[in-house]
């Protein structure tokens, strides 16, 4: 019973720690979309283990994923790249996927530390892991409505946890909050976010959106009722059809 208890420890701790900070705080931290979505992401330089490279020419014309992290975090942000890369393979390569620290204090060494813990050591090309300036910072939490403070205490954030989906264009199109986001809906945000590029490649992509409405309450895309209401609606018109063709009355015989 004692090593139990002492296995457990660890995770009774961060239970502690999410609960007393966490889940008390998630308001402070809501992203009020309806001020943001649509909004541009303003350009900025990042920093890179190989240099510096404007994230604009990183993201220009592709539907992109971007979030926002911190390079100690322990739970949220590592779990969030991590699920991310999960659902993400190679017929994603046009995709891009930008992960950017909050904190001013990161550097180059815990950057290199959170690519080796989450990217063996070599992020995919089609990825942007970096660094901000004081100022660039500033300007894109402020862009998108990302929130985020310090305990000091605890030496961990309190931040809203999501992944901000941007159209070619680099406008706002969704936001999707937590650690596990689903394939489905990983799918969804981005043939949302490749709408205003009409292009054959797109035209499954679209039409799978076309069947499914996003729900703010539940933070996840569902069937939208009234695509089963035309699918109702057609069978019964079809099968309505088909028994005027293949059926025939008897005829009556005349005496």
């Amino acid at each position: 019973m004692k090593i139990l208890l002492f296995l457990l420890f660890p995770l009774l701790v961060m239970a502690y720690r999410i609960s007393n900070h966490g889940e008390q705080d998630l308001s402070v931290v809501k992203i009020e979309e309806g001020l943001y979505l649509g909004n541009t992401l303003p350009d900025a330089e990042v920093k890179t283990l190989q240099g510096t490279i404007k994230l604009r020419e990183f993201i220009e014309g592709k539907p992109t994923a971007l979030i926002f992290a911190y390079y100690t975090c322990e739970t949220a942000c590592p779990l969030t790249v991590q699920n991310v890369q999960k659902f993400i393979d190679s017929k994603h390569k046009d995709y891009r996927f930008v992960v950017l620290s909050f904190d001013e204090r990161d550097n180059l060494e815990t950057l290199r530390a959170f690519i080796e813990k989450n990217f063996s050591g070599r992020v995919p090309e089609n990825w942007l892991v970096g660094l901000l300036s004081k100022e660039d910072i500033k300007r894109l939490t402020e862009a998108t409505g990302y929130k985020f403070y310090y305990i000091p205490r605890d030496r961990i954030f309190i931040h809203t946890s999501a992944v901000i989906f941007l159209s070619p264009s680099g406008k706002i199109t969704r936001y999707l909050y937590g650690a596990f986001p689903t394939e489905k809906d990983l799918r969804l945000a981005f043939a949302e976010a490749k709408k205003e590029e009409f292009k054959l490649s797109n035209v499954v992509d679209l039409a799978l959106l076309a069947c499914y409405r996003y729900d703010s309450a539940g933070n996840k895309y569902v069937v939208d009722p009234l695509f089963l209401f035309a699918i109702i609606g057609m069978s019964i018109v079809i099968l309505t059809f088909g028994l005027g063709l293949f059926y025939k009355p008897k005829k009556e015989v005349l005496r």
